[in-house]
């Protein structure tokens, strides 16, 4: 679509609108811009596509910004020239300043804004009249990008002007309220189309009929297609608006429609003949709910029932309706002879009377039976099960998230010592002993719209579900440096190190005379991640100080210096971690000083030294053995003042392969040594580790903030959030509650070839019905007997309108069963 590039903004957006407008009625869609996955969600809930005008609006507006400040908003990331080739203004932006201020640009971007959002008031009732999902969902994300960088305008000039804090705001709040409207539209587009289309079926919903549906072979059609519509959206839904708005979407839909079910079931008088398919539907409609809460839901209490105090009001909802599903399916799906053996000692003595306390929701014991496989009273709380569905439950939760949870990916990663990063490492390990790895080479970005261009988005964007040998490398890096992180010592010692000492040769990167070599183990790199705050400052201030005239030996003097200096910087772990591997070092290997910690750092900083070097790749040795004395030589008449950066930095990580040698700088190293001991004899060697991620919420996000402030850190909770949605059933297989017959393996595809005919029939790996074909028996005496806290009236309520209660003279009655039905009725009737 062409649109003019030159001229007033006001003249270009209103060209923009028509054309947009054009496109549309020729067309019936809007062109459309992917979002760097980079950047989707956060806390401002950012689209993952939007319209090519919006994206051009926005390109457009921070034109306007530079000329008015004279410098980059900083919403758009990466570099000006490309940002103005994209918006064909390269010229403007890069040869001649417009003539505009802060205030003028303010007027600007409040009238464009207010133009565009009229034009997508029209596409949105455009949309809406066809019932044009694609449309809808075009409009969303433009008015979601637009918010977002109204709010950010709005953020970085309000200290400029009051009013035009004002007036932006106004603009910010407008774009707000249409997301919000668009949402509730989005909501009850899809409401309408379960209610009127998906959940009637005359056939099923005969109850009273004297036949059985489908000669008692199988539950209601509408369930099943209620299924596979809810699973279906909820992938258009993940896919297409931003994430947060996906997830209230989809909860309002869950709640909406089992609304309809809930009334519809528990008010239901079934004849003799369709009594089956009641408990069938309910038992069915459980299971599926069992595995569709997890999507909105943000932690495992949420998703078993136990923190409804500061859920959601949704959430709330959907448990107290599954609950009286579940008293539905107990109360009239059970036989009569079990009803009978728990209600014959009297109503006082069953535990349904009593109330749940902290236990977990009954219907969710009952759904999840291949996880909860203990009597219901025996699991009063959730901590008293097993290590395992404590993990499992969390991890399913965050892998049905529409975007990463980072604080839980975190918390899943490190409960119970770390216990899921210990399953990951151990299989990948075995891997990494059969082959030499080497770092995956990432693109510098992705291309789409936003990128910032630091790679960081490489790992989101990747499609296949089978991790190449290539990513070993990268996912031992990233789950070595998360439990180099979080962990204490006792974690260390008992989760990391044997994995690392199993290795062939794993202490030659301590040897000394390895300084040089850039061929590591992933694990190693990812120790050296934790001495990065001291390198760049280290590096220039050598540097600088090499420019102006400084010796080789006062370098390496200035470089002890800024190790004792700048150490607080340091993150304690790396410490800890040293003086581990210290106490287990082979015999043989002899590192600088007899230093792992020393010669983390200057490995480090070497490595930090080449990186400043333009000629890296031909200055540096890769080789087996390297004579100790071939930097000697090519150092002696090195003259400092007269060469570029770039050769200092590399003759500088030469000379640090012998910064130990001929005692030239042996006190300073040992005074250093000395600090640092010290320092570390002022903190709690074995601190709370792993442990504070299961303890407090807060400390779990302070952490995973804390590793997503490092560009290393970032890249790794990517890494290893992409690895467990690609191997979940692995996992869920090594924890023990899977229920896939299918061996799986990491870093190998699960074979589903007909997947849409799968889910159609199966909830999870559990077919449809098996209530009915005796693939499920529960223990309905055990069930009945878990507090639930009901009322007898709640349970007659449901008793009463069995067929059996309806009509006790029923000729097909027994005797036996004739007596049960009197007295229970006249148990409740006392």
């Amino acid at each position: 679509m062409e649109v003019m590039e030159d001229g007033n903004l006001m003249d270009k957006v209103n060209i923009l609108i028509q054309r947009d407008m054009e496109y549309y009625k020729s067309k019936q869609s809007i062109l459309q811009e992917t979002i760097c996955p980079g950047v989707i969600g956060g806390k401002l809930d950012f689209p993952r596509t939007a319209s090519f005008a919006s994206v051009k609006l926005v390109l457009w507006w921070e034109e306007e910004f530079r000329a008015a400040h004279k410098i980059s908003s900083g919403f758009l990331h990466g570099d000006k020239k490309k940002e103005a080739e994209d918006s064909g203004a390269s010229a403007s932006c890069e040869g001649m300043v417009k003539d505009s201020d802060p205030s003028k640009f303010v007027s600007l971007i409040s009238k464009s804004a207010d133009e565009f959002l009229k034009h997508l008031h029209i596409l949105t009732q455009e949309a809406l009249d066809h019932a044009d999902l694609s449309v809808l969902t075009g409009t969303i994300g433009a008015a979601a990008l637009l918010k977002n960088c109204l709010w950010f305008y709005n953020r970085t000039t309000n200290n400029n002007s009051e009013n035009s804090g004002e007036e932006l705001h106004r603009g910010y709040k407008r774009y707000n309220e249409m997301c919000e409207a668009l949402a509730e539209r989005l909501l009850d587009l899809h409401c309408r189309l379960l209610s009127l289309y998906i959940l009637q079926d005359a056939e099923c919903l005969d109850w009273e009929n004297d036949k059985p549906f489908f000669e008692s072979e199988r539950g209601s059609y509408y369930i099943q297609m209620w299924w596979l519509y809810m699973k279906g959206t909820r992938e258009d839904l993940w896919n297409t608006v931003p994430p947060k708005m996906a997830q209230r979407v989809f909860s309002g839909m869950l709640n909406e429609s089992l609304t309809i079910l809930t009334v519809r079931f528990t008010q239901s008088v079934q004849s003799e003949a369709r009594s089956q398919l009641l408990a069938v539907d309910i038992s069915n409609l459980l299971l599926c709910v069992a595995q569709l809460l997890p999507s909105i839901c943000e932690s495992a209490k949420e998703l078993i029932g136990l923190s409804l105090h500061t859920s959601s009001k949704i959430l709330r909802d959907i448990h107290t309706k599954c609950q009286e599903l579940l008293i539905c399916l107990l109360m009239r799906g059970s036989p009569l002879e079990d009803l009978f053996k728990v209600f014959k000692k009297g109503l006082h003595n069953v535990e349904i009377f009593k109330p749940r306390g902290s236990a977990v929701a009954p219907w969710i014991i009952l759904a999840m039976p291949n996880i909860f496989r203990v009597h219901p009273t025996q699991l009063s709380n959730i901590d008293d099960s097993n290590p395992e569905v404590l993990i499992a439950l969390e991890l399913m939760v965050l892998l049905a998230q529409p975007q990463p949870n980072w604080a839980l990916l975190l918390k899943v990663l490190c409960m119970k010592k770390c216990k899921i990063l210990s399953i990951i490492l151990g299989a990948i390990f075995d891997e990494h002993s059969k082959g030499v790895l080497k770092p995956n080479v990432k693109n510098s970005e992705c291309g789409s719209f936003l990128c910032n261009g630091d790679s960081s988005c490489r790992d989101v964007v990747t499609s296949s579900a089978i991790y190449e040998f290539t990513h070993y490398y990268d996912l031992i890096s990233a789950g070595t440096e998360v439990m180099i992180f979080v962990g204490n010592e006792s974690d260390l010692s008992d989760a990391l190190l044997p994995l690392i000492i199993k290795q062939p040769n794993w202490s030659s990167c301590f040897e000394r005379r390895h300084v040089w070599n850039q061929i590591r183990s992933p694990w190693y790199e990812a120790i050296l991640n934790f001495a990065h705050p001291l390198m760049e400052v280290t590096t220039d201030t050598v540097v600088n100080a090499l420019q102006t005239g400084a010796t080789m030996y006062q370098a390496m003097s200035l470089i002890l210096a800024c190790f004792s200096h700048f150490w607080e910087s340091v993150h304690p772990t790396l410490t800890k971690v040293a003086n581990l591997i210290q106490d287990h070092i082979m015999t043989d290997t002899v590192p600088l000083s007899n230093s792992c910690l020393l010669q983390i750092l200057v490995c480090a900083l070497y490595s930090n030294l080449l990186k400043k070097s333009e000629n890296t790749k031909k200055e540096v040795r890769i080789a087996e053995e390297k004579p100790q004395t071939s930097h000697q030589t090519s150092l002696t008449s090195f003259d400092a003042t007269s060469s570029s950066p770039q050769a200092i930095a590399l003759a500088t990580a030469e000379s640090l392969c012998s910064i130990d040698e001929d005692n030239k700088h042996t006190d300073q190293i040992e005074e250093f040594l000395e600090q640092v001991r010290s320092s570390r004899s002022g903190l709690d060697s074995r601190g709370s580790g792993s442990v504070r991620v299961e303890t407090n919420q807060q400390m779990v996000e302070i952490l995973a903030s804390d590793v997503l402030m490092t560009t290393t850190g970032t890249r790794s909770l990517k890494t290893l959030h992409h690895f467990l949605k690609c191997n979940s059933e692995w996992l869920y297989q090594e924890l023990g509650i899977s229920e896939n017959k299918e061996v799986a393996k990491p870093n190998r595809a699960v074979q589903q070839p007909l997947f849409l005919l799968h889910t159609m029939f199966h909830i999870g790996y559990r077919p449809f019905d098996q209530l009915l074909s005796g693939g499920w028996r529960p223990n309905w005496v055990n069930l009945i007997q878990t507090p639930m806290g009901m009322t007898n009236e709640r349970i007659w309520r449901q008793i009463s309108l069995r067929w059996e209660f309806r009509n006790p003279n029923a000729a097909n009655l027994t005797s036996q069963h004739t007596q049960i039905v009197n007295n229970i009725t006249s148990l409740f009737k006392q």
